[in-house]
């Protein structure tokens, strides 16, 4: 067979823009993906910068609140000194002067119930556009000037007369006199707030690269902001920001930014359960724009370069499809020829000139009853004790035909040999191949054919010898019984009547030889009926138990497995009873036989096997004819009635012996 295998330009042009256009194809699908798991890494660390920003401007606030409640208290315990003072009537502007001083308080000024200042730290300074009088702060101080209060934060102010921030606390004076007001000067606290404060952290995070703004707004506007922010889209008029403003959750999303595109996310910010607003982190998207064009390209580069590898590896492919056609054809040949050998009827094995065994089949390991890795390297003339060594004296004289006759297993078969030789191919090396057909069967068929028709010849010359012999028989005996009664000689008459009688007992045993070979030629009426082997052969069995405890035979019966075959019980019994009474004439004392039987594919198998004296090579060639017999008082008619019947049943029988290690009788008869 020729493989022919050609590629058309045609077909190199199809598959090449196939390739690349699974390849392109292959690189958008790369490239979306690894864009979505960029904006995912992405989403995850902006998530994690805006909760750190939340964290920071949380901690900020918190910080704030605590400092201004230091200085809150701080005011308050210098009031409450400064009341406890004035309660005992000893406070006066020099004392207020000193305890300012002490405390780096900037204004103590006490008020009276209608919040007129009545006493002050104030020291008059040149130029000042104020005087000391008609000071009254009862608006500011009404809480508790009118005793709804005892202490005030008034907090952060203007000065009256200047630009200056002041941080004012206020309590009431003893006996409700009035009040006592102290504030501080809070340049330096609104410096220190500053440093802290939100906006701060807002300016110094968006310094880090890639983050385009840090916005916190609330509905009205912005709070905080990073630098270069003057407007915001409103949160109002904002689709996206609105439901954000009612979840803990961070939303994300990609706009426009200064006219460029950057990647937002954003969350509310809540502080001790109230809404302050919603921080909006910007993360510029140009670093990652350039790592998926640089991408894009490397992914474009690498499909081409792929699609020409892959056009060139083709043409490879198609260049050698021959080779690895034929290739694929030889193996798939030696792989069927392995399986053909494998598994044929017949067995096979080969050797190499070491005469190695290479192979051995399934069928060679039935016929040896040994397995395949046992033997495999070995040398072949061990099989079955070297029976096989005349083997290799046929393969050096060119033999490769010839039938032998071989004792294997203990079991003697009749074997036709084949002999091929063949060449190793991996290593050019003449190895032999050597085919046994096992024609045992085959040989006692024929043998068995032979035998019946040899019988059947017999059978056929008795009856007619018979016929022809048995009138002038009768003749003769009728004479004789006539000289007998109606002549009586005159002399010698003992002697007379001894002749005659003679005369009548070889006619009558004359007639007896004739009757036999009548009925042995006469066809066998065959009854089949289904039989229960197991009950029937048990039935048999009893029939010589008791002659098996006279002589002290130990009698077997091997066998449970129920079998029905149609047969006629009443032949087979007779067949069975003559090989079992020849098995216990042969066995001595003490001996044993076995009664066996068992199935074996669609036969059952019949053994009877004695320890007795065993039957001569030559005698078993005889054992199955008319009239031959080794027994004095025998007639050689119970093993040819009994193969007749078997052989009737479309069955066989065969024997094995050796002189003085006993015989086995095995039937073969088919089950249907």
């Amino acid at each position: 067979m020729k493989f022919r295998f050609k590629l058309s330009p045609k077909a190199i042009i199809s598959i090449s823009v196939l390739i690349a256009a699974v390849m392109l194809i292959s690189s958008y699908i790369e490239l979306n993906q690894s864009k979505k798991e960029i904006f995912q890494l992405l989403y995850e660390h902006s998530s994690t910068l805006l909760e750190s920003i939340l964290q920071s401007s949380k901690n900020t606030l918190n910080s704030s609140f605590e400092i201004e409640n230091l200085v809150e208290d701080r005011l308050l315990d210098n009031a409450r000194m400064i009341r406890r003072l004035d309660a005992a009537k000893s406070i006066t502007k020099d004392e207020l002067i000193k305890i300012s001083k002490e405390n780096s308080l900037y204004r103590i000024n006490l008020f009276d119930s209608k919040g007129n200042r009545v006493l002050t730290n104030r020291i008059p300074e040149p130029g000042h556009n104020h005087g000391e009088e008609n000071i009254n702060r009862y608006e500011e101080l009404k809480q508790i000037l009118n005793k709804e209060t005892e202490e005030l934060i008034i907090g952060l102010k203007t000065a009256e007369f200047s630009d200056e921030e002041r941080f004012a606390v206020a309590v009431a004076r003893a006996n409700n006199r009035g009040a006592i007001v102290i504030n501080m000067d809070a340049k330096d606290f609104l410096e220190f707030r500053k440093k802290i404060g939100i906006g701060v952290i807002l300016q110094q995070m968006s310094k880090h690269h890639g983050i385009e703004y840090i916005i916190l707004q609330d509905t009205i506007g912005i709070l905080a902001a990073s630098e270069k922010i003057d407007t915001v889209e409103a949160i109002t008029d904002s689709d996206f920001l609105v439901p954000i403003l009612k979840s803990d959750s961070v939303f994300s999303r990609t706009t426009y930014h200064k006219d460029h595109e950057v990647y937002e996310v954003v969350k509310r910010f809540v502080l001790d359960d109230e809404l302050l607003g919603i921080y909006r982190l910007g993360v510029s998207l140009e670093d990652i724009k350039n790592v998926e064009d640089r991408m894009l390209r490397r992914l474009i580069l690498i499909s081409l370069i792929l699609a020409a590898i892959s056009i060139i590896v083709l043409s490879i492919i198609f260049t050698a499809q021959n080779l690895k056609s034929i290739s694929t054809e030889y193996d798939k040949f030696k792989t069927l020829t392995s399986s053909v050998l494998e598994n044929m009827s017949e067995a096979v094995f080969v050797i190499d000139n070491e005469n190695k065994i290479t192979l051995f089949n399934k069928s060679a390991e039935k016929l040896f009853d040994t397995k395949s890795l046992e033997v495999l390297g070995k040398d072949f003339k061990s099989l079955s004790n070297g029976a096989l060594v005349f083997v290799k004296d046929n393969i050096s004289a060119n033999i490769q035909n010839f039938e032998n006759e071989l004792k294997i297993n203990n079991e003697q078969k009749y074997l036709s040999f084949t002999i091929s030789s063949l060449e190793d191919p991996d290593t050019s090396q003449t190895k032999y191949s050597v085919v046994i057909k096992n024609l045992t069967d085959t040989k006692r068929l024929e043998e068995d054919a032979k035998r019946n028709e040899k019988l059947s010849a017999m059978g056929e010359l008795a009856s007619g010898v018979a016929h022809e012999i048995r009138n002038p028989i009768n003749a003769i005996g009728m004479i004789a019984q006539r000289l007998n009664k109606e002549f009586i000689p005159k002399e010698n008459e003992n002697e007379y009547l001894d002749i005659t009688q003679i005369l009548r007992n070889e006619v009558n045993r004359i007639n007896k030889i004739i009757t036999q070979f009548l009925s042995y030629a006469k066809p066998i009426d065959v009854n089949l009926r289904p039989v229960d082997i197991k009950s029937y052969l048990s039935e048999v069995y009893k029939l010589f138990e008791v002659q098996a405890k006279q002589k002290l035979i130990v009698f077997i019966l091997q066998g449970t497995e129920s079998i029905t075959i149609n047969l006629d019980a009443d032949l087979i019994k007779q067949s069975l009873m003559n090989i079992l009474q020849n098995a216990f004439d042969a066995t001595k004392n003490n001996g044993q036989v076995v009664f066996k039987y068992f199935r074996l594919s669609n036969n059952l198998i019949i053994e009877i096997s004695d320890n007795g004296v065993g039957i001569s090579a030559e005698q078993q060639k005889k054992i199955f004819d008319l009239y031959f017999t080794t027994k004095k008082d025998g007639n050689g008619l119970g093993l040819s009635i009994s193969q007749k019947i078997i052989a009737q049943h479309n069955g066989s029988i065969s024997v094995t012996s050796k002189i003085n290690n006993g015989t086995s009788f095995k039937i073969i008869l088919p089950i249907q």
